[in-house]
């Protein structure tokens, strides 16, 4: 505003300030305080020690640097305590049981020179110190090299292991720093296992293996265990059950899952056609069976024939060891014997043994020898087959004849002569017959019958010398004359 506008001022009324907020110039501020400075005597006051202002607070950068340095701490503690218990986690702490320490007086530990993808052998492995023996394929030696924190374990297909879960025998590509510590066993992929095998052929002068149609070879590093302990190779038969693993045609690694072991039989039954069974499996004449090998474990024995009951036995076979099966248990299919015969009071004899004929007699099924015996009849003899519920037998018995003698002659011989009215002869004659009570009669055309009548013949041979008469009338007569000799 300038001057001339000045005089040509407006008044203003109350209505134009209405709403306004009056605030003094610098140059009014200044006077007023001037003013009520000079009105107002200050107070006398004590004198006071400086206080140095503070800097203002930045609480965003004090939240920034305390959630870095924690970050860091975190990061700090989690690495130390993941180096401590990394071999632990996932897994438990072996127990001695399963702790297998096969040291080898040939392990060495190697020169500062740092290898990888080394293809080897696990020979032997040591929980507590964490340890493996590896026989390295390349130079045929076995290196004694120990685990770390970050050693990696791996199947052959990538799989993450414990070191517990890492087996003796494995074939396993491994490497090693400048310390002798393992960077990482992982299995090898083209290694081979082969599982639950029997039958093979062992051959311990070619040192081959054969199943089936394919031979491998054993290498001289080989490991043979049985339950987790050195096992004598030779003692491998066709029974045994096996898992094998190797690399190439090699065969490095050998574990009886299943030993083998003896069954004798003792108390044989004496029966034919008697067959003794296995499992299903084996089928033998028992009478061609003294012993049996037989893996280990759990079997059932089965002994069948036409002439017993089925004998069934559930047994266990421990490896190396002989185990016995008694049979006297087996039981006979058994019938009866009915015995009819033409005589009583006889004896009877099976197989020699007498036994009563009042009742049926109840036999094991086979064969026996029958014998019936009475006095003045002759012995009766079979064999009889039981083989049925009932079997009947008929005994005839034959009377024995006791033979005697008599010696004839006529005059005029040439006489017939009758015994008991059968022909026997002419005169002179000597005839035999059974002892007793008989009557002779002597013929001839033109004389009269002699007839010797009621005559008993025994031991002694009785003698007739006979005259004979003319028949006149044609008529028999009998002469109560007779001569009895003695020889």
């Amino acid at each position: 505003m300038n001057k001339d506008d000045k005089n040509n001022e407006v008044p203003l009324t109350d209505l134009d300030y209405e709403g306004v907020i009056y605030e003094p110039s610098k140059e009014a501020q200044s006077k007023f305080k001037k003013k009520i400075k000079n009105k107002v005597k200050p107070r006398e006051i004590y004198p006071q020690k400086k206080i140095k202002k503070a800097q203002d607070f930045n609480f965003n950068i004090f939240i920034g640097i305390t959630s870095v340095l924690g970050v860091v701490i975190f990061l700090v503690v989690a690495m130390m305590t993941y180096s401590y218990i990394s071999p632990y986690i996932a897994s438990p702490k072996p127990s001695q049981e399963t702790t297998l320490d096969l040291q080898t007086t040939s392990s060495i530990f190697i020169n500062p020179d740092t290898e990888a993808n080394l293809v080897g052998v696990i020979k032997g492995i040591d929980y507590n110190l964490k340890t493996f023996d590896i026989l390295n394929l390349k130079d045929e030696k076995t290196y004694t090299l120990k685990t770390k924190p970050a050693t990696i374990f791996e199947d052959k297909y990538s799989n993450m292991l414990t070191i517990e879960e890492v087996q003796i025998g494995s074939i396993v590509d491994f490497a090693y720093d400048e310390d002798n510590k393992l960077n990482y066993i992982k299995e090898n992929k083209n290694s081979f296992s082969i599982d639950e095998v029997s039958k093979v052929n062992l051959d311990l002068n070619l040192m081959t293996l054969g199943i089936n149609d394919k031979t491998y070879g054993i290498s001289p590093e080989y490991i043979c265990l049985k339950d987790n302990l050195p096992y004598p190779i030779e003692n491998i038969s066709k029974l045994d059950i096996l898992n094998l693993k190797g690399y190439g045609n090699q065969i490095y690694f050998i574990d009886i899952k299943k030993g083998n072991g003896t069954l004798k039989l003792i108390n044989k039954p004496n029966f034919k056609n008697v067959i003794i069974e296995v499992d299903r499996d084996i089928f033998k004449p028992l009478a061609e069976v003294e012993t049996l090998n037989l893996a280990e474990g759990n079997h059932k024995i089965v002994i069948r024939s036409d002439d017993t009951l089925p004998f069934v036995r559930d047994i266990t076979i421990k490896s190396g060891e002989e185990n016995i099966l008694d049979l006297a248990q087996i039981q006979n299919k058994s019938g009866t014997l009915i015995v009819n015969s033409n005589v009583s009071e006889y004896k009877l004899y099976i197989n020699n043994n007498e036994t009563s004929t009042n009742e049926p007699i109840n036999l094991s099924y086979g064969v026996y020898s029958i014998r019936a015996e009475k006095e003045g009849y002759h012995t009766f003899q079979k064999q009889v087959s039981i083989k049925s519920p009932q079997t009947n037998l008929d005994i005839s018995f034959e009377k024995i004849q006791k033979i005697g003698k008599i010696s004839i002659t006529s005059n005029p011989d040439n006489a017939e002569v009758l015994v008991d009215n059968v022909f026997v002869g002419y005169t002179p004659i000597n005839y035999k017959l059974e002892q007793g009570v008989h009557t002779v009669v002597i013929k001839k055309d033109g004389y009269k019958d002699f007839v010797l009548s009621s005559i008993t013949v025994g031991d002694e041979e009785s003698s007739f010398n006979i005259t004979m008469h003319k028949d006149e009338n044609q008529t028999s007569s009998t002469t109560q004359t007779t001569e009895t000799t003695t020889q």
